[in-house]
């Protein structure tokens, strides 16, 4: 099952790229959600092969979940893969600047299942797409008014 969604964000692609691989960030914002966040490697690189165990609540349980940065071409290709249980996930964003304040995201989400029992919860999921694609679209959409009212209000260089 696929989502995917593009969105135009007025900030130049490299502010862009370095917002969304703040990854310490990222870890901040997880544990603010509920989510248990640690890292693979204390010293971990930032980018290719970093990677993240994740204690994530789902369906009134917690899911162990194991994220892996796995293509990193700054500031185009942002790319990572995620297991848990049965689920294979793959998370890819790529970034196209138009000009040099204002930059395309195209995000996309896919989940593959690999058992019988996530073939059937992706099945149960499917019946609710359009909602989860909208609220998907919705999330990606915030993010990007962030991301663009935090240039607007970066002191220029």
């Amino acid at each position: 099952m696929k989502f995917s969604t593009r969105q135009d964000i007025e900030a130049p692609a490299a502010f862009v790229f370095e917002k969304i691989t703040d990854f310490e960030g990222m870890e901040r914002q997880a544990m603010r959600r509920g989510i248990d966040v640690a890292r693979k490697r204390p010293s971990q690189p930032r980018g290719l092969g970093a990677g993240w165990s994740l204690k994530v609540p789902f369906r009134g349980k917690l899911r162990d979940l194991d994220a892996e940065i796995s293509e990193f071409d700054a500031p185009n290709v942002l790319g990572a893969t995620a297991v848990s249980g049965g689920l294979h996930m793959q998370l890819n964003v790529e970034l196209v600047p138009l000009s040099p304040q204002r930059t395309r995201l195209s995000f996309g989400f896919d989940v593959r299942p690999q058992t019988l029992s996530a073939r059937i919860l992706v099945q149960s999921v499917k019946f609710a797409k359009g909602t989860l694609q909208k609220r998907f679209e919705k999330r990606v959409s915030s993010y990007c008014e962030h991301l663009s009212e935090q240039y607007q209000g970066a002191p220029k260089v």
